[in-house]
């Protein structure tokens, strides 16, 4: 068991606290929002075996700082998990007071890289967290976790996911994370939805291409919808997204449905849809008016052979 060399006092100057009531609070919500846990919380018992961090951290007053430093420095880890622990705590004290801990103790760039994303994760800081978590020389566990917080609070989430697997290409190996990724791909490319789950477990793929289909129409974009018209499918595909379709109950479905349907030439099945629906097809603006229109003039005369 590795011990922090430095003491407390050397660590923590004791006229300074940044813990007030204003930041307590903010980090307890923080803390509510990621589910009880903040990402500092997985590191410290995950990682540096410290337990129960969510108690310890953020510490209320002077004696709760000696218990979390206490619980650090007892850690059944080695020294560097302890420094990154420690530099975490630091930066609520400054900058300044974190970067010259980082050049006492010697703390590798990669790992200085991993604390200040995860610090900035945990604040909901997404540019500065994507800047050090998608670098080379980092890799962070919590797959799930990390898109889960993008895609709840993050306005830019679903093009961050994006960057994010692909950069650091981690396993998604539970299918939330699987069900997360392709939200978020069907938000920003729905061909590279459509690729993503080419690529997934057969035994997964026809759930895949109906979750596909709901995401693309829970965004609620005439684009998207034009798009999911418009898919390039092989014939298994097709006979997946032809009856998923085919099954919704909702217009916008059938709208597709139908536009679908006249793309490939068939307008029998075309007019069948069209007859089963009693609302406006509002499919589509600009370049796709000649579909909307021709779909439109097959809902008002289904028997007009077009």
């Amino acid at each position: 068991m590795d011990e922090v060399d430095d003491g407390i006092e050397d660590i923590f100057p004791s006229p300074e606290f940044p813990y007030d009531r204003q930041l307590l609070n903010y980090l307890s919500m923080q803390r509510n929002k990621l589910d009880g846990y903040l990402f500092f919380d997985l590191l410290a018992t995950g990682i540096a075996a410290v337990s129960d961090a969510q108690d310890l951290y953020p510490p209320r007053d002077t004696t709760a700082l000696q218990d979390l430093y206490d619980h650090i420095a007892a850690a059944n880890a080695d020294i560097l998990k302890k420094h990154c622990l420690l530099y975490y705590i630091l930066k609520d004290y400054g900058s300044q007071r974190a970067s010259d801990y980082v050049d006492s103790v010697l703390l590798p760039d990669a790992h200085k890289r991993l604390i200040d994303g995860v610090y900035a994760l945990d604040r909901f800081q997404f540019q500065v967290a994507m800047k050090n978590l998608t670098h080379p020389s980092v890799r962070l566990q919590f797959t799930e976790k990390i898109l889960s917080t993008l895609l709840k609070y993050c306005d830019d989430g679903p093009q961050y996911i994006r960057i994010y697997v692909a950069v650091t290409n981690p396993t998604l190996d539970t299918r939330e994370a699987t069900i997360m990724y392709l939200d978020a791909l069907s938000r920003v490319s729905i061909i590279s939805a459509l690729d993503f789950v080419r690529t997934t477990p057969p035994e997964d793929r026809s759930e895949n291409y109906r979750m596909l289909i709901d995401f693309c129409l829970s965004h609620a974009s005439d684009s998207s919808a034009y798009q999911i018209a418009n898919l390039p499918l092989a014939e298994e595909e097709e006979k997946i997204v032809l009856n998923y379709l085919a099954g919704r109950p909702d217009a916008a479905a059938k709208n597709i449905l139908i536009v679908r349907e006249l793309h490939r030439g068939h307008v029998d099945n075309a007019k069948k849809v069209a007859m089963s629906i009693h609302r406006q097809i509002s499919l589509g603006t600009g370049k796709d008016k000649q579909w909307v229109a021709m779909a439109q003039k097959l809902k008002t005369n289904p028997s007009q052979l077009l």
